[in-house]
């Protein structure tokens, strides 16, 4: 997981999943930094994503599954990079500064 770039304060999963659900940056609970979410760390989610989307579109098509089964596939094989997003994504803080030298 990351740490803020000014007070080096560990970023919980609770709060990277909410800014990846909600599409804002997160702000750090002990100095007020902002930090956003990396282009690198979309384009990883887009990625991973998007081959799954394509696949249970497929399996959909071929196998005439009910509509609860095919929503319960999807829900899980996109789901699931969305869960494990936290652990990889990068921040970089808003205002890019030597914040180091602060302290």
């Amino acid at each position: 997981m990351q740490k803020c770039e000014r007070c080096f304060t560990n970023f919980k999963w609770k709060q990277i999943f909410k800014t990846h659900i909600k599409k804002q940056p997160i702000i750090c609970k002990e100095c007020d930094t902002e930090h956003v979410l990396e282009t690198s760390s979309k384009t990883v989610l887009l990625i991973l994503e998007l081959p799954i989307f394509i696949f249970t579109i497929f399996l959909f098509d071929k196998l005439y599954m009910s509509f609860g089964y095919y929503s319960l596939a999807a829900l899980f094989l996109i789901g699931t990079p969305s869960l494990l997003f936290p652990f990889f994504a990068r921040f970089k803080s808003k205002y890019r500064t030597n914040y180091k030298s602060d302290y």
